[in-house]
């Protein structure tokens, strides 16, 4: 197995991110959301969580995991005596700083490049780029296969469709996948994104948070 081959749901969605012509990751201010998203989908196939609607209703945590998604099992782990845990809370108890953190799990693996800048020559900040400025578009085309799978073909991956579900919350599938030739792409990847109960906490959330700025 390769290193992209290994990479977790949340890593893939930021390298998804990456501006096919100079690699550099940018992400909206919403974005920790869908990364949360992300952190529950891979325990979804992983098989640490099981979901059942709009609650998490199994807890088994199995091997290792990285920081955050060791502190959503830590939660889960003081909650199941009582009743299940729901989604979208376990959607907003991922916290913002968990973007950067997996930010700098990818630049540990060699995926993504950190700069070091300034803004106006006075306040620092970092720029993450992925290393190979055509990432995104080598993940987009493999989400292919079980967004749309083909006869005879090896048949979805659920990590994939996971994946996809939240490339259709983020609203990335327009860019990934342009033009009317990707139209029925486009549709099956917001299906996925209106099926699946993660991806489907995830817009309630991002509804409740954009309700929430606007009252």
């Amino acid at each position: 197995m390769d290193r992209t081959d290994s990479r977790t749901v949340p890593e893939e969605l930021l390298l998804l991110h990456a501006d096919p012509r100079d690699g550099r990751i940018r992400t909206p201010s919403t974005f920790h959301r869908v990364l949360a998203g992300g952190v529950l989908a891979e325990l979804l196939v992983t098989g640490a969580i099981s979901v059942d609607g709009r609650h998490i209703t199994g807890y088994r945590p199995l091997g290792q995991h990285d920081p955050v998604a060791a502190g959503v099992l830590a939660e889960l782990g003081r909650a199941r005596k009582g009743r299940p845990p729901g989604l979208d809370r376990a959607v907003r108890r991922v916290p913002r700083s968990a973007v950067t953190a997996c930010l700098h799990t990818l630049a540990g693996q060699g995926a993504v490049r950190v700069e070091r800048r300034r803004l106006l020559g006075v306040v620092p900040y970092r720029r993450f780029s992925a290393t190979t400025p055509q990432v995104a578009q080598q993940i987009a085309g493999r989400l292919r296969a079980s967004v749309l799978p083909v006869p005879g073909g090896a048949g979805p991956v659920e990590r994939d469709r996971q994946l996809a579900a939240l490339v259709g919350v983020a609203r990335l599938d327009r860019r990934l996948y342009p033009g009317p030739e990707n139209k029925q792409l486009r549709r099956a990847v917001r299906v996925l994104a209106r099926d699946l109960p993660i991806a489907r906490a995830v817009k309630r959330v991002l509804g409740s948070d954009a309700a929430a700025t606007g009252s």
